[in-house]
C-alpha cells in the first residue's frame, strides 16, 4: 500500500476519482502529524496498492506527496578537501604587530 498526503480534500478526492475509474482499490482517511492540535490541519491520507510509477505520475498531476519517495535519490554535496583560508599568506592582515 503507498499512502498519498494532501493537504486539502478537494485534492484527495480527484486522484480517489482518478483511481477507482483505473479500477484501483482506494482508502481515504485523515491523519494528524506530530504536534498537531487542530483537527481540521490533519492531512488526507489517500491509500492504494498500485505501481509506483503510476502513482508517482498520478501525484504530479493531483499533488499531493509520498512520504517515503523511494525513486528520489539525493546526491550529496560535494565536500571542501581542507580548510578554506580567507586570507593570503604574507598579506598585511597575517603580519603581527609590530612591537613598541
Amino acid at each position: 500500500m503507498v499512502s498519498i498526503y494532501f493537504d486539502e480534500q478537494d485534492e484527495g478526492v480527484a486522484l480517489v476519482e482518478a483511481l477507482r475509474a483505473e479500477a484501483y482499490d482506494v482508502s481515504v482517511r485523515r491523519v494528524g502529524f506530530a504536534g498537531e492540535d487542530d483537527s481540521q490541519d490533519h492531512a488526507w491520507v489517500v491509500e492504494v496498492a498500485a505501481d509506483a510509477d503510476r502513482i508517482a505520475a498520478l501525484v504530479e498531476v493531483h499533488g499531493g506527496w509520498v512520504a517515503s519517495d523511494e525513486r528520489v535519490v539525493a546526491t550529496p554535496l560535494p565536500l571542501p578537501t581542507g580548510p578554506k583560508k580567507l586570507k593570503r599568506a604574507g598579506s598585511p592582515e597575517e603580519t603581527p604587530p609590530a612591537a613598541p
